[in-house]
């Protein structure tokens, strides 16, 4: 009987998250994006060289409760925070 090997399933890597979030981020803040996520790294005292899937889970719903609901309103920080966290998810 043959053996079934599932197919690996891709992964971003918390680094890759971060990336994105970074990305997306700056298409609507610009170059604040780099403060404001550096800012959010240090309120969960984590570092960018040694970040953690929970250390980003942190970061995202800090932005998604402080920062985005000022710029894009409650419902687009929601969305966001959703589209942030499937990448966070698809990184594990």
């Amino acid at each position: 009987m043959p053996t079934r090997c599932r197919p690996k399933r891709e992964t971003l890597g918390v680094k890759a998250a971060y990336e994105l979030i970074e990305a997306d981020m700056r298409a609507i803040w610009g170059d604040m994006a780099l403060a404001m996520l550096r800012k959010r790294l240090r309120d969960v005292r984590a570092d960018i060289s040694s970040l953690t899937e929970a250390d980003l889970e942190k970061v995202v719903d800090l932005l998604r409760e402080r920062t985005l609901p000022s710029i894009i309103g409650e419902e687009g920080a929601e969305a966001k925070a959703k589209q942030y966290r499937a990448w966070v998810a698809n990184g594990s």
